[in-house]
């Protein structure tokens, strides 16, 4: 294994310590917070979003991206998110996604951040080349969202107030345990 390899594994390995930690015992903000610290040390070249500086963005000057399976996004997710897989290859979601992107901020969320950063790393740079403005992950995901009581959808824009909590060790970032469902 080389030195740059070497560095990405004890950073990685290093960023699911102090959140694993942090999820054993710990069902407030100051979780997400640890969490996205890092999610940033992991993946530095990823700039975030709060969720404050997301709603003041124009509706029609953003594109969403939710990178979760298809019972998680089923639940709730943010309005009018395109949901992609997490395992999406990089080259597939350029394809795929990158007219839609030209000219617009492309925002990717999970539930937590990374997995939507995971994907951001692979693809900003390319969605940048094709002509999109920006791309940033959504700093905590759907459960920081959820935790402001941000809106949430089913079903198209049908409201609602639930969030899947992904698994129940990770579901403890989520305040309102009453409000998860799977």
């Amino acid at each position: 294994m080389n030195g740059k390899a070497k560095m990405s594994v004890a950073l990685l390995l290093c960023a699911l310590l102090v959140a694993a930690g942090y999820i054993l015992f710990a069902r407030d903000e100051g979780g997400l917070a640890t969490v996205h610290d890092g999610i940033e040390i992991q993946f530095v070249q990823v700039a975030h979003i709060d969720g404050d500086s997301l709603s003041a963005l124009r509706h029609e000057s953003v594109v969403l991206f939710d990178v979760r399976e298809v019972p998680e996004y089923s639940v709730s997710h943010l309005k009018d998110a395109i949901r992609v897989d997490p395992d999406m290859s990089a080259q597939d979601f350029v394809e795929r996604y990158s007219d839609l992107s030209k000219g617009k901020t492309v925002i990717f969320y999970c539930s937590v951040g990374q997995r939507s950063s995971d994907l951001a790393d692979r693809v900003q740079g390319d969605l940048i080349s094709s002509g999109a403005k920006a791309a940033y992950n959504l700093e905590g995901g759907i459960f920081k969202w959820h935790n402001e009581s941000r809106p949430l959808y089913t079903s198209g824009t049908k409201p609602t107030a639930y969030v899947h909590p992904y698994d129940p060790v990770w579901g403890r970032m989520v305040k309102d345990q009453k409000n998860t469902r799977y």
